[in-house]
C-alpha cells in the first residue's frame, strides 16, 4: 500500500511539473478565424473599431491614420518554450510597425518589433510588457536591451508589398530573435535574458502611429513550436 501511495505522489508531481507545450500552425486559409483559436486585444485605439479583414490565404490588418496597436493572440499556442515565426506583408503604410508576441498574459508578455515605415524605418526593438507597472502609472513597455533604444538591420526589407518573416524563440529565460533567417541576438549583440514571464500565449502585433498611421498589413502565415 505504501508503494502504491508513493507511486501516486511521483506520478502527480510528474503532470505538475511536466512541461507546457501546443504545436499550431495557420495559413489564414479559413476566413472564420476565431474558430482557429484568434482573439484580439486592443491595447491602444478604439477597442469597438474592426481592423480585421480576412482574405485568401491571409488576414489583412487594417489600421487608422491614429495611434492603434492591435494584439492577435492564438488560445491554441500556450506553451512554456516555444518558437514564433510570422510572415507579414506591407501591403501599404506610412508610420507603422509589426512584430511578434510571447508568452503573453494579463500580467505581461516578451514582443519583438520592427518599424517598416516612418522615421525608424529598418529598426527592431524587444519589449517586455509589464503590467504592473502600469498599475503603477508607470511606462509598462521595457526595453530588454538597455542602453539602446533600438537597433537598425540591413536584414529588414522594407518598401510596399514586401514580405519579411521575423521568429523569436523564448526559451527558459532567454530570448532570440530573427529576421529574415539572420539572427539578431545573441551573435551580433549579445545575450537577451528576462525570467519574469514562463508561458503563456503566443501571436503576433500590429502598430500605426501619427502622424500619417494609415496602414494595412498583412499576415500570410503564423507558426508556434513547441522548443521542448
Amino acid at each position: 500500500m505504501k508503494k502504491v501511495f508513493l507511486l501516486l505522489i511521483i506520478f502527480i508531481l510528474g503532470i505538475s511539473t511536466a512541461a507546457v507545450s501546443a504545436d499550431f500552425e495557420d495559413n489564414f486559409s479559413d476566413p472564420d478565424y476565431s474558430g482557429n483559436g484568434w482573439h484580439q486585444n486592443v491595447l491602444l485605439g478604439n477597442p469597438q473599431a474592426n481592423y480585421i479583414y480576412p482574405a485568401r490565404n491571409r488576414i489583412s490588418i487594417h489600421m487608422p491614420d491614429y495611434d492603434t496597436a492591435l494584439y492577435m493572440l492564438n488560445s491554441n499556442t500556450y506553451a512554456d518554450d516555444s518558437a514564433v515565426e510570422v510572415t507579414f506583408e506591407n501591403v501599404y503604410s506610412s508610420n507603422s510597425q509589426y512584430g511578434i508576441v510571447c508568452r503573453y498574459h494579463d500580467y505581461g508578455w516578451y514582443e519583438f518589433r520592427i518599424t517598416v515605415s516612418g522615421e525608424n524605418a529598418g529598426s527592431y526593438t524587444i519589449y517586455k510588457y509589464d503590467q504592473y507597472l502600469k498599475s503603477q502609472g508607470k511606462t509598462p513597455y521595457v526595453r530588454l536591451h538597455p542602453g539602446m533604444d533600438r537597433y537598425f538591420s540591413n536584414d529588414i526589407k522594407l518598401g510596399i508589398n514586401v514580405k519579411n518573416t521575423l521568429k523569436m524563440i523564448c526559451s527558459d529565460d532567454e530570448i532570440r530573435v530573427f529576421i529574415n533567417g539572420s539572427e539578431q541576438f545573441p551573435i551580433r549583440n549579445g545575450k537577451i535574458t528576462d525570467p519574469d514571464f514562463t508561458d503563456g500565449e503566443n501571436g503576433f502585433v500590429v502598430w500605426t502611429q501619427t502622424p500619417g498611421g494609415y496602414a494595412q498589413i498583412d499576415m500570410t502565415g503564423f507558426r508556434s513550436l513547441s522548443e521542448n
